[in-house]
């Protein structure tokens, strides 16, 4: 119940409209007061036998009619409601100083009180107004009861009481004006304030919306560097695992693809002239086609890829304006965005990845960054597999000469040797008959004797018993017999080597030493044919000095010379 009554005696709110609600608010109260007053009023005259019967049903009357205004004040009709207010306490206390009796002296206190609602409630205006007509009103009343035309009032009404009323009016009205104008004065100003601090707020709130937007796309840009970052590093290290440059470059291309989600990746690489910038290695089937085709771009005058292998900058293509030119390729129908990059090794362009996307504006310049790095790491890792190429190149060909220097020295160390071989049966090595042919034996076991990949000899192996298997361990050992006889063997040729050089140049030691001290020309001859003779065992010696301009011929001795010149001889033994 008191929830009812509640909701019925408060005050309308219209959102939309603040002054509306506040002059509702008043008049709402004002409603409240007034009718509760017009009760009290009819319930005092009826209590006091004044007898005004018309009087009892007129305040009646309005005093239910205020009631009533609640509904329509309720559905926003506050200014007529108003003015209706102001009527019905106008003309009530209009009949009731008319009909007399002790209703005119509260009577005429009490229009003081419309002009208040009034001011309140419509304004600074109606407020003087109604001040007006109020004093219009009291002076026509005065007027009639002066010349007879009411009744016989109680207490007797004057000029000056009149004028006493007119000065209370309008000094009521210009004081309500005043307070009202101060109300307004500040209720502006708190509206202004009110309007100010919403738009800061505004301001604020678009701010922060601003700010959180701008954090959103840096958190949202550093995490597709991160993850780009990311993809970078793997292709980087699943390319150090590769090191032949024929899978490296395919290998890349579908990696990148997978990786970053583009449907084209290629790799060109300059020829030796740095002329043509030839297509390596692609990804998608279109490439795969233009491969077959041996694709290349002139460097500086073809496409993309012979803009940026010419200057050494990137460059991003999109499908419209003057770039659409780059997007003609039948091969490649579903290309919109474009990007290519030089690959480079220190200063030097080797050639350039190219990146295409079915996306429009798949690139931006802040990708150039991330893009650059891919493209570098790629650079490093061709240069690192062709100069791995090189370096087994080399190394082939350095094993290709060691392996005809170890074939050539062994060749010529063999001839000079006697036994080249030794077998043991079981009791004593003998010496291998070089004339002997060994019989085949299908439980031999024959293990070369390689040195630097060139066989120097056979370690060969018979069982005795004809059922008898090699087990890994023994295969195990005679791999690694082999293996330290061939370095023994190298080493006594190294060292006999060694020492046939140093018995060489002892022996010219000595032989410039002792010719340093002969000063004769027989004395020089004679000991350069006997120390000659002494050293190569089992050969004949001749010196002999021969006319330089005659023409040398062969003589009865068997050596070059020309009669009348001096020879000298010496014989072994």
């Amino acid at each position: 119940m008191f929830n009812s009554l509640n909701k019925i005696l408060s005050p309308p709110i219209f959102p939309d409209d603040e002054e509306k609600t506040r002059a509702a608010e008043l008049l709402n109260t004002v409603l409240i007061a007034l009718t509760l007053l017009f009760f009290i009023a009819l319930i005092a005259l009826i209590l006091g036998g004044s007898g005004l019967y018309r009087v009892y049903t007129v305040v009646g009357i309005f005093a239910f009619v205020l009631a009533i205004l609640q509904f329509p004040l309720r559905q926003g009709y506050v200014r007529q409601v108003g003015y209706l207010t102001i009527l019905i306490v106008t003309a009530v206390l209009t009949y009731a100083l008319i009909n007399g009796g002790t209703v005119r002296a509260p009577g005429v206190i009490l229009f003081t009180l419309t002009i208040i609602i009034s001011g309140l409630v419509l304004g600074r205006r109606a407020g003087y107004w109604t001040a007006a007509i109020n004093t219009i009103i009291f002076i026509t009343i005065l007027w009639l009861e002066i010349n007879g035309k009411l009744p016989e009032p109680l207490l007797g009404v004057n000029i000056q009481q009149a004028i006493v009323f007119a000065g209370n009016a309008a000094m009521v009205a210009i004081l309500l004006g005043l307070a009202l104008r101060r109300m307004n004065e500040s209720l502006e100003q708190a509206r202004s304030g009110k309007n100010q601090l919403s738009k800061l707020n505004a301001e604020l709130e678009q701010r922060v919306e601003e700010r959180t937007e701008k954090l959103a796309e840096s958190t949202e840009q550093i995490q597709r560097r991160a993850t780009q970052l990311e993809a970078i590093a793997n292709t980087a290290r699943s390319a150090a695992t590769i090191q032949n440059l024929d899978q490296l470059l395919p290998a890349i291309t579908r990696d990148i693809s997978a990786r970053f989600g583009y449907y084209h990746v290629s790799i060109f690489l300059l020829d030796e002239n740095r002329e043509y910038a030839i297509l390596s290695a692609a990804n998608s089937q279109g490439g795969q086609n233009m491969l077959s085709r041996g694709h290349r771009l002139k460097v500086g005058e073809q496409g993309m890829v012979g803009y940026v292998t010419a200057s050494g900058n990137p460059r991003i293509a999109l499908d419209v304006g003057q770039d659409a030119i780059f997007f003609n390729n039948p091969d490649l129908p579903e290309t919109h965005s474009e990007v290519s990059l030089p690959l480079r090794f220190g200063q030097e362009i080797i050639g350039a990845l190219d990146i295409q996307s079915t996306e429009a504006n798949a690139f931006s310049q802040s990708d150039m960054e991330i893009f650059s790095i891919l493209a570098d790491q790629v650079s490093i890792a061709i240069q690192n597999a062709r100069s791995l190429e090189q370096v087994q190149r080399a190394l082939q060909g350095m094993e290709s000469t060691s392996r005809h220097a170890v074939g050539q020295s062994w060749q010529s160390y063999t001839e000079t040797i006697k036994t080249r071989g030794y077998r043991y049966d079981g009791l004593k090595p003998e010496p291998i008959k070089m004339s002997s042919k060994s019989t085949e034996d299908k439980n031999a076991l024959s293990i070369p004797v390689q040195l630097r990949g060139q066989s120097i000899g056979h370690l060969k192996l018979r069982a005795i018993e004809q059922s008898h298997e090699w087990t890994e361990d023994e295969l195990a050992i005679i791999e690694s017999t082999a293996e330290r006889v061939a370095i023994a063997l190298e080493g006594a040729r190294l060292l006999d080597d060694a020492q046939k050089r140093a018995s060489r140049e002892t022996f010219l030691s000595e032989m410039a030493t002792k010719l340093g001290a002969s000063f004769q020309l027989d004395s020089i001859l004679r000991d350069t044919v006997e120390e000659l003779g002494q050293t190569l065992k089992g050969s004949k010696v001749t010196f002999q000095l021969v006319d330089p301009s005659a023409p040398p011929k062969v003589n009865d001795a068997g050596g070059n010379g020309t009669a009348g010149k001096k020879r000298v001889r010496h014989d072994d033994g």
